[in-house]
């Protein structure tokens, strides 16, 4: 058998708690004694005294050896039965490199290896870890029992129930609500965190409320309230704030002046920008951007006062907005522009003829002379081709002259009825020729 080379050191440091007794991790124990017996190249202690409770409380054990196919096999079938028995375990295969990873009640061993040397690492608490609570800092140890109530407020682990202080951390998971200035849990987090800012690493299930929120890499069912509002993976939920991002899917919906969200939406993005891969809801803002299944289009179109029209098309079939530019060269103020929204309303299965209603205000460019024009168009579109269509229908038109009674005369027009000497209203028709990109 290749000779193996051993290395054990033993470091005794501070901090500790818990009970001791448990055999969950015996086949881990059963090899460190096994390694114990064998040659031993070298040994060093370093002790470092705790002056809180006044004695050692955790020893740390390091075995570095040289590996062969028996001895490997042995340590990763020990880490494997004890594995099962862990409160946490994670495990690591990638390009001949192996890590593992366990956590009992008091102890953590982690298994190594890398070409042919393998690292094992033995961290035993052996007496009770203890806090420090003085209601102004506390420092609390891994499932304490009671509230944390304090100006900064930390739970070395896990911790259930309240933190309410300026600055509020979990180590691990928390469960329950985190009040404050700063909220922060480093794995995951169930309940409430309410403040400026707030973070779980990990995943969340409840809600977030503050200036800024962020939560990390698991499927999030939780709703977020703030100012900006960002989600790494996926939120079952709601995200209402000024900027809400996520980077990948959202069930439920965004609500807020910016909304981005870089993978599917299952609901509605309610903002003045709007941005999605793929959405089955409908966007409602100025400007809404989808990648995939969005509406794009380039419309020239002719209408009751205008006869040139220019317009920019985006957002969804169902649901579009538009910025609109319009000239007619026989206007004191030539040049008008305006924005409004529609929606492509399939009529049949083959999807090539659509009611296609529009609504609109237009406004002229110009201090003299100030035309304003609210429009309903209920066109009826026929796809040409997958890229072409044409569309024409019936609208009316109402328009107000604000320096008393309107020069402005429309093109032509079927009804043409004086509500007072400032306001008309029309009845109409348009015709419209769109490119879809």
């Amino acid at each position: 058998m290749k000779k193996i080379n051993l290395l054990i050191s033993i470091v005794l440091l501070m901090a500790g708690n818990l009970s001791t007794g448990s055999y969950a991790q015996e086949n881990i124990r059963a090899m460190i004694k096994k390694c114990e017996n064998m040659e031993v190249i070298e040994t060093d202690i370093v002790r470092q005294y705790s002056p809180i409770i006044k004695k050692f409380n955790r020893s740390t054990t390091l075995i570095k050896l040289t590996t062969s196919p028996a001895l490997e096999k042995q340590w990763e079938e020990a880490f494997r039965q004890d594995g099962e028995k862990a409160i946490h375990a994670v495990e690591q295969k990638k390009d001949g490199k192996v890590n593992m990873l366990y956590r009992f009640e008091s102890s953590t061993y982690s298994y190594t290896k890398s070409n042919d040397v393998i690292n094992i690492i033995e961290s035993i608490e052996t007496k009770r870890r203890v806090g420090v609570y003085s209601f102004f800092i506390n420092v609390v140890p891994d499932n304490y029992p009671y509230p944390l109530i304090g100006f900064i407020n930390t739970a070395v682990g896990s911790h259930q129930g309240l933190q309410a202080g300026f600055v509020n951390t979990t180590l691990v998971d928390f469960m329950g609500a985190q009040i404050g200035f700063v909220n922060s849990t480093f794995d995951n987090n169930t309940g409430l965190q309410a403040g400026f800012v707030n973070t779980t690493f990990n995943e969340i299930k409840g809600l977030q409320a503050g200036f800024v929120n962020t939560a990390g890499f698991g499927i999030q069912h939780v709703s977020q309230l703030g100012f900006v509002n960002m989600m790494r993976k996926e939120i079952h939920g709601a995200q209402i704030g000024f900027v809400n991002m996520t980077g990948k899917s959202v069930q439920g919906g965004q609500i807020g002046f910016l909304n981005i969200s870089s993978g599917k939406v299952k609901g509605a993005q309610i903002g003045f920008v709007n941005y999605a891969d793929s959405i089955t809801g409908a966007p409602i803002g100025f400007l809404s951007i989808v990648k995939k299944g969005g509406y794009r289009a380039i419309e020239v179109s002719v209408n009751e006062f205008y006869p040139v029209n220019l317009s920019f098309k985006i957002g969804v079939p169902i649901l579009y907005t538009f910025i609109q530019g319009s000239y007619n060269s026989d206007f004191n103020s030539q040049f008008a522009a305006g924005a409004g929204m529609g929606s492509l309303i399939p009529l049949g299965k083959r999807k090539r003829f659509y009611f296609n209603p529009e609504i609109s205000n237009m406004n002229t460019i110009s201090r003299d002379n100030y035309l304003q024009i609210q429009s309903f168009a209920g066109n009826f579109r026929y796809q040409i081709l997958p890229n072409l269509s044409i569309a024409a229908g019936p609208s009316v038109i109402h328009s107000y002259f604000h320096d008393g009674k309107s020069p402005y005369k429309p093109v032509y027009s079927i009804v043409n009825y004086e509500i007072n000497d400032k306001s008309r209203l029309f009845v109409g028709a348009r015709a419209a020729l769109t490119v879809i990109f």
